[in-house]
């Protein structure tokens, strides 16, 4: 077994333990930390209020940029003279 998956809580002073892990005493490893995502039932009202205000701009952008196109449209060949692709 070459990964192994847990999850632990942070002590006091950010001291973490891990239990029973299926290595052998003298194995070195890598050790990579992130936090644990939120559940929905978690997350704090500012959280919530964050996500509700990122949401609606991005709803605003892609509203704004709907349709969006080249004009006039450049055809490839007059690309390639102008010296804009190679």
């Amino acid at each position: 077994m070459s990964e192994f998956e847990t999850s632990a809580t942070v002590e006091e002073h950010g001291r973490v333990l891990l239990d029973g892990v299926p290595f052998a005493p003298g194995t070195e490893v890598d050790i990579t930390i992130t936090v644990k995502p939120l559940h929905k039932d978690q997350l704090t009202t500012s959280d919530d209020e964050s996500l509700t205000a990122a949401r609606e701009r991005m709803r605003q952008l892609f509203h704004t940029t709907k349709g969006f196109r080249n004009s006039p449209r450049i055809p490839r060949e007059e690309l390639y003279e102008r010296g804009c692709l190679h």
